[in-house]
């Protein structure tokens, strides 16, 4: 992908109804430069898909095809491609989220469910008479790296700092003494979205995980809200709580995996869905 093909991808991708801009694909391409692809018939672009390396971990998203182009071996060939190309660069294990109806398409790859995901939506957020808890804004970034690493099963430091950096992103770090607890960062996009997330807390403090998002939400008011709730998540109070406070689901996904989960137990919300 290049900086031209960026109108094509965003329209092609808003096709499907993704509410994306230029800055999504900006962002995907400058986290990993070689792994964001234009699938081409002749000089005519026909398909986009962007990936990640963590390490052992990838993740694969924004995989869209022409309508005309669909079922015609053009999108079997851009996930390889994608495929090759992590475990080129030593990616074990590669994680998406797909529609339901796909799951036979990324089965015959190899691609196992795992479990499921639903977007969850507030168009105009608006909270009030909320107590809300106090959490620091800011932690040494190694420390809140290695953390990451004890639940996402791989390290996204690259990915977490870039959130951390931009100063129109938010974040907050729980901590039980001088260990942390639980954390959550929000991307606040050029377009006026905010995508909430990662979120993530150990299990045995599902009240804390309520708090961060609680206090991440107060920040937000009348801004248009996304978030990704994962559906081993709804005895942790998250859901119940997103539902009490006026958030829709929009609609559900997959999480899938070609070789081994390497996500351990805790309390989360997703990235994005193009990263985990």
């Amino acid at each position: 992908m290049a900086t031209k093909d960026y109108g094509f991808a965003v329209d092609l991708a808003n096709g499907m109804n993704w509410n994306m801009g230029v800055c999504d694909f900006r962002f995907s391409q400058f986290l990993e430069p070689e792994g964001c692809f234009v699938l081409f018939d002749g000089l005519v672009p026909v398909g986009v898909a962007t990936c990640i390396s963590f390490g052992t971990v990838g993740w694969f998203g924004n995989f869209v095809i022409k309508p005309q182009y669909r079922g015609c071996g053009g999108g079997r060939l851009l996930l390889k491609h994608a495929v090759d190309y992590l475990q080129g660069r030593g990616v074990e294990t590669v994680g998406l989220y797909a529609y339901p109806h796909f799951r036979d398409f990324y089965g015959g790859f190899g691609f196992k469910a795992d479990l499921g995901l639903t977007v969850m939506y507030n168009s105009r957020l608006q909270l009030d008479n909320l107590a809300i808890a106090e959490f620091e804004t800011c932690v040494d970034f190694s420390v809140l790296s290695r953390f990451d690493v004890q639940f996402f099963g791989a390290d996204r430091s690259r990915l977490l700092r870039e959130i951390v950096q931009k100063k129109a992103n938010l974040c907050y770090v729980s901590k039980q003494g001088q260990n942390i607890v639980g954390y959550i960062l929000a991307k606040v996009w050029d377009e006026g979205v905010v995508e909430v997330g990662p979120l993530v807390c150990r299990s045995d403090q599902p009240e804390r995980a309520v708090e961060l998002l609680k206090v991440m939400l107060s920040q937000l008011s009348d801004r248009q809200v996304l978030l990704y709730l994962s559906h081993d998540q709804r005895r942790s109070g998250l859901e119940e709580f997103l539902l009490e406070v006026g958030f829709r689901k929009d609609f559900s996904l997959l999480r899938m995996f070609l070789g081994k989960s390497k996500i351990q137990s805790g309390i989360h919300l997703a990235e994005s869905l193009e990263r985990g």
